[in-house]
């Protein structure tokens, strides 16, 4: 079991990977991207405690969305990321074997029935103070496939990407697919969107001194975000000073802003369930504790009362 954020942010997306490999043994099925985000938030369960604390919403069914709240207990700082979990499709289609090229995210221009708009729209735009991400999960032998092993970006068993760029991939295909005449682009593809990948080390492991914190404080980790969205690495590879200047001026409110007031969270357990102040399963990360009541306190039992 890893003992720290950052060995977990390395262990877990092979555990993903290597899982996503093995449903080509089961006899029916496959796994949806809502058992791989549960498999993520148990890991994270191995750490609640005063430091972590997991709420689950009266609605089961919640598909692969998840919500992470960084808070600094005594500067009240917060960091909000809204995630969105979709998994690559299989390695083949019945009978027929899907070339590694065209490996796609299948359910990316997902429409709920009951929904006004594509649910990738609703990600993109979800309000202040969130931060939207995608995360992906892929097989383990996609991480290992000789058009991936040595490119940049990494392709690992969890990737994460801006949800701003992936829609603006998926607002260029609905527009070619309605274009005359008709155009077909293959903006699914893990191959056409591997560019905007990086790894979940951003958000579980931000480079920084944390000063003796077991989980990452909302400042290292708006810092890594920030520098990610940036292009401050890799990612300004191929694009040039415009492009870079367009992004900074379309940044995210919370990857701009120094901080935001974020609540208490309640006295209580560290694991909660049927909580009807989240409609998805919400981590929240709490880091600069003190010792008054500005710091909730938390317990490992699970029958504590909530304050």
């Amino acid at each position: 079991m890893p003992t720290t954020m950052c060995e977990l942010a390395t262990k877990l997306p092979l555990l993903i990977g290597q899982l996503l490999d093995r449903e080509s043994h089961l006899e029916r099925g496959r796994f949806r991207e809502e058992t791989m985000t549960d498999i993520f938030t148990g890991a994270l369960a191995a750490f609640a405690g005063p430091n972590l604390v997991i709420q689950y919403p009266v609605e089961v069914n919640t598909g692969g969305d998840l919500d992470l709240r960084f808070w600094h207990a005594e500067s009240r700082r917060n960091l909000c990321v809204r995630i969105q979990a979709k998994r690559l499709n299989a390695a083949d289609k019945g009978s027929k074997a899907v070339k590694i090229k065209h490996r796609a995210y299948n359910e990316l221009l997902h429409y709920p029935p009951t929904a006004t708009d594509y649910q990738f729209r609703v990600l993109r735009d979800a309000p202040d103070p969130w931060i939207p991400l995608y995360m992906f999960y892929n097989h383990h032998s996609v991480t290992r496939d000789p058009a991936f092993v040595r490119t940049t970006p990494t392709i690992k068993g969890i990737n994460l990407a801006f949800a701003s760029d992936i829609a603006d991939e998926l607002e260029v295909k609905l527009a070619s697919a309605s274009a005359t005449p008709r155009k077909i682009k293959h903006h699914k593809r893990l191959s056409h969107l591997r560019k905007h990948f990086f790894g979940i080390e951003a958000i579980l492991c931000p480079p920084g001194d944390w000063k003796g914190e077991a989980v990452p404080p909302p400042d290292f980790v708006q810092q890594s975000l920030r520098e990610r969205y940036r292009w401050d690495a890799l990612g300004a590879k191929g694009r040039d000073d415009v492009d870079a200047v367009i992004r900074r001026l379309l940044e995210p409110n919370g990857l701009v802003v120094a901080s935001d007031v974020g609540r208490r969270l309640p006295d209580g357990p560290s694991i909660r369930v049927r909580q009807h102040d989240v409609e998805v399963p919400t981590i929240t990360f709490i880091s600069g504790r003190t010792s008054d009541d500005r710091t909730p306190t938390i317990t490992n039992n699970p029958d504590a009362q909530q304050g």
